[in-house]
């Protein structure tokens, strides 16, 4: 089974059980195993399976013709070389309950837009003896969010619905890790985000550090060699991404700065960004809106793939000189003294899904909407999130010190006041304690929550 796919196997299994016909999309990044997980899924159950490759229509109907009658039984007839009479067959064979599941669906909708309408008359179909299950399979989240609706048209108003394989959520790193600290959690989750096949790579019995030096800089490993081919193929100019990849994972998070790193217009640049948004790899973060908008700052640009952004900053600026010196010394060179800052945003995420946890829990002092960030020109709010009657919640994640200090939390009450917000609670999180005085302060008002390495 696929590591921390129970929901996503629940959700299809749910679809199974039901005694009528249906047709889902089942899609995500191939890193996140979403084939290997319909795979597990059908497992002992009747079903069919054609994976569709990217052919002409001609040759895609003749493929699709031999893989089915090949598993039909030998009596089965299909009256001719059609999706209409070869889908009829299938349907045709008695069984408890049927699957159909057709991987890489999207490189028969790009050639033969028949097909979904064929899907469909299949759904409509009460006469059959046996329900069906169509789960339509694709490892292209960029096509099916952003261009299958207009190809499929109105037969996507037909499907039972979409469900998406996401990146695995820090409580499941906390799963697979389970003898790692809360230091070493967190490096990981930084590095590798959540992505199954990325996970597999680690060896839980060596160190974070021997696992850089192994996993992703040696010259033969998958993860290095991922990292060459981390922009999808759709993007063209992969010289204009790059620039942009390594420009962003060098500091330059606004626009202005990276127009001025890379001498792109400014136009170009928010092209090309928003390529990259589409496909997950960059995420533009706006300030919680906030009655002090004057003291905001405009959104910043950063790499959102956690991998991305550490080959980017590490790998990709230095690559030359590590074909030259040792992976050990490399990492001592240029990656274990910043490694505590590099995942120090991953922290504030880790904190965000803590909230959220709680969030759906009611177990917080109210219920509170999306978790932003308030990025000011003179300070910045990690975490802000506000009640329908404008309560708010103020979050601060001190990550690349031991110790959260009464200081800190003066900067944060600081920043508040610069945003506007009102502060109806704090939630203060350190990687480690807290000092005696913020204690106190804790300890004197109610509205004070401090969350330290045991709690999360």
């Amino acid at each position: 089974m696929v590591f921390g796919r129970e929901n996503e196997t629940k959700a299809l299994q749910r679809l199974y059980e039901k005694d009528i016909n249906e047709a889902v999309v089942f899609y995500g990044s191939k890193d996140n195993q979403v084939t290997d997980i319909v795979k597990d899924f059908i497992k002992n159950k009747e079903f069919f399976y054609y994976d569709a490759l990217p052919v002409s229509k001609e040759c895609q109907l003749e493929k699709f013709y031999n893989d089915i009658v090949s598993e039909l039984p030998k009596q089965q007839q299909v009256e001719e070389k059609s999706y209409s009479a070869i889908l009829q067959a299938m349907l045709d064979v008695k069984c408890e309950k049927r699957i159909v599941v057709i991987s890489n669906f999207q490189n028969i909708i790009k050639t033969s837009p028949e097909f979904m309408p064929e899907i469909i008359k299949c759904l409509n179909n009460k006469w059959s003896n046996q329900s069906v299950l169509f789960i339509l399979l694709s490892e292209n989240p960029y096509w099916v969010e952003k261009q299958m609706v207009e190809k499929i048209g109105e037969s996507a108003y037909e499907l039972s619905g979409l469900i998406k394989v996401h990146d695995l959520p820090f409580i499941e790193f906390v799963r697979y890790f389970k003898n790692y600290s809360l230091l070493d959690l967190v490096t990981v989750y930084s590095i590798l985000g959540g992505r199954n096949k990325y996970l597999y790579e680690w060896d839980l019995k060596e160190s974070v550090q021997t696992n850089i030096e192994n996993c992703i800089l040696s010259q033969d490993s998958y993860l290095f060699e991922k990292g060459k081919n981390l922009l999808p193929e759709e993007l063209r100019e992969p010289t204009v991404y790059n620039t942009l990849l390594y420009t962003i994972a060098s500091g330059k998070e606004k626009l202005n700065d990276i127009h001025k790193a890379t001498n792109y217009s400014r136009a170009k640049i928010s092209v090309y960004l928003n390529n990259l948004i589409d496909f997950d790899l960059v995420e533009k973060i706006d300030s919680f809106d906030s009655p002090g908008r004057e003291n905001a700052r405009k959104g910043i640009y950063r790499i959102k793939d956690r991998y991305t952004a550490f080959y980017y900053k590490y790998v990709f600026s230095h690559i030359s000189e590590l074909s030259f010196i040792s992976k050990e010394k490399f990492y001592k060179k240029y990656i274990e003294s910043d490694l505590i800052s590099f995942s120090a945003d991953s922290f504030r995420l880790v904190c965000v899904e803590y909230l959220s946890l709680l969030n759906r829990m009611n177990k917080l002092p109210y219920s509170f909407g999306e978790f932003g960030c308030w990025i000011g020109k003179v300070g910045d709010i990690d975490i802000v999130a506000e009640d329908k009657d404008g309560n708010n919640l103020i979050g601060l994640c001190n990550w690349e010190n031991e110790t959260m200090t009464y200081e800190d939390y003066e900067w944060l009450t600081f920043c508040v006041k610069q945003a506007k917000l009102s502060d109806d609670v704090y939630y203060l999180f350190s990687r480690n304690d807290f000092d005696e005085r913020l204690k106190e302060e804790a300890n004197n008002n109610s509205n004070i929550y401090l969350i330290d390495s045991t709690m999360l």
